[in-house]
Formats: C-alpha cells, sequence, structure tokens
C-alpha cells in the first residue's frame, strides 16, 4: 500500500516540476506554433492563372483572324510546295476559318479567280515555277518590268503568314494588276504555263483579300476591278 501511494505521490510531484520548469509548456507552445504555420500555408496563386484566362477571352478579332491566317500558312505555305492544285483546298479553308467572307468568295469567284481546270494540274510549286521564270528572265530578258512583278509575287507566297497585314496585301494587289496586264497581253504560253500564271494570278487575288484593311467595298472593289481588267 504504502509503495502504490508514494509511487502515485511520486508521479503528482514530477508532473508539477515539469509544470514548474516549462516543459509542459514548451509543448504547449509547439504545439501552437505549429498550429500557426498550418494556419498560414501559401496558398495557391490563381492570379496568373485566371489572367491568363482572362488574356485568352479577351483575344480581338483582328488578333483571332491574324492566328487562324498563321495556322493556315502554316499548313499550306510552310514548306514553299504550294501549288495551284491546292487552290480549292486553300480556299475551302479560308471560308471555313471566316478569313474571307462568303461574300468575299462570291465575288472572287465572279471576278476573275480562278481555279485549275483541268484533271491534271501541275505539279510544280508556284514558288518553283516563280523561281524558273526569274532565272530565264534573267538570262533572256533583265530589265523587263516581269522581274519585279514576279520578285513581288514571290515576297508574298513565302510571307503568307502575315497575310493579315495591309502592307502584303497592298503588295499583293499592285502584284495583280501587273499580272493581269501581262496575262491580257495574250503571251504565247503552253496550257501548263498559263495554268501557272493564272494560278499566280489567283493567289494575288486572295492574299489582296485577307488584309486587316480588308472589307467587302474599297479595296476589295478596287482589285476586283483589276482582275476583270
Amino acid at each position: 500500500m504504502n509503495s502504490i501511494a508514494n509511487s502515485f505521490n511520486l508521479t503528482r510531484s514530477s508532473t508539477s516540476v515539469a509544470d514548474a520548469y516549462g516543459a509542459n509548456s514548451q509543448k504547449t507552445n509547439t504545439a501552437k506554433t505549429d498550429s500557426t504555420i498550418t494556419s498560414t500555408k501559401p496558398q495557391p496563386d490563381t492570379t496568373k492563372t485566371d489572367a491568363t484566362k482572362a488574356d485568352e477571352i479577351a483575344l480581338s478579332p483582328r488578333a483571332q483572324r491574324a492566328q487562324k491566317i498563321q495556322s493556315m500558312a502554316k499548313d499550306f505555305f510552310a514548306d514553299g510546295q504550294f501549288g495551284i492544285a491546292k487552290i480549292p483546298a486553300l480556299v475551302s479553308r479560308l471560308q471555313k476559318d471566316g478569313i474571307l467572307s462568303d461574300m468575299q468568295l462570291e465575288r472572287l469567284s465572279k471576278n476573275g479567280i480562278t481555279v485549275p481546270s483541268t484533271t491534271e494540274p501541275s505539279k510544280q510549286s508556284l514558288q518553283d515555277f516563280v523561281d524558273d521564270q526569274l532565272k530565264s528572265l534573267a538570262k533572256n530578258s533583265p530589265n523587263n518590268p516581269l522581274v519585279n512583278t514576279l520578285i513581288d509575287a514571290k515576297s508574298v507566297l513565302t510571307n503568307m503568314d502575315d497575310a493579315h497585314s495591309p502592307v502584303l496585301a497592298q503588295k499583293a494587289t499592285k502584284t495583280l494588276g501587273q499580272l493581269t496586264d501581262y496575262l491580257n497581253s495574250e503571251p504565247a504560253l503552253t496550257d501548263t504555263q498559263k495554268q501557272q500564271w493564272q494560278g499566280l494570278k489567283s493567289m494575288m487575288q486572295l492574299a489582296s483579300s485577307m488584309g486587316a484593311h480588308q472589307s467587302a467595298s474599297g479595296q476589295l472593289s478596287s482589285y476586283l476591278a483589276l482582275a476583270k481588267r
């Protein structure tokens, strides 16, 4: 009995001493500190995510259109092998993506834009065709005005990812007028050559219509007038 009582009293005494010297107090403070750390744990920062989403939502129609044009250019022109056989697919893409309106495409079809009319259009890319013509002119007629026309046409073809730019559209419009004058002069051309020249002219028509300043009237009407000459 005494030993049990003594043990009980010793335990009580030890607890009192521990309390007096702060051992249990330290445990309590540690628990509070842990609680404080837990409560002040950094929360995920959603500000940037929300801002990014807001930027995506806030894209202007012009910016969205520019993105579509860049995507189109990547699919059709990035490899430098765009040929006249791909013009129908390109026109379909421009319509599907809303880059050209139905009204614009209707006017294009009524005012001179042409697509390959044979079952076997030339497989040569327009870029290669232009290069071949430039080489021929450099050798046989270096001062021919067509040299600058073809240089501008090549510039348009290689920069179709920037077709929303008014500057490129203006270059395409100017080139279109020059190509129209050349074809109207009825040069001696083989059927394949004529296909390529007509295809190049059609591409200038399409590029001219894609500028950011483009509308159903105005610039569109001006280059359609050129196409009908």
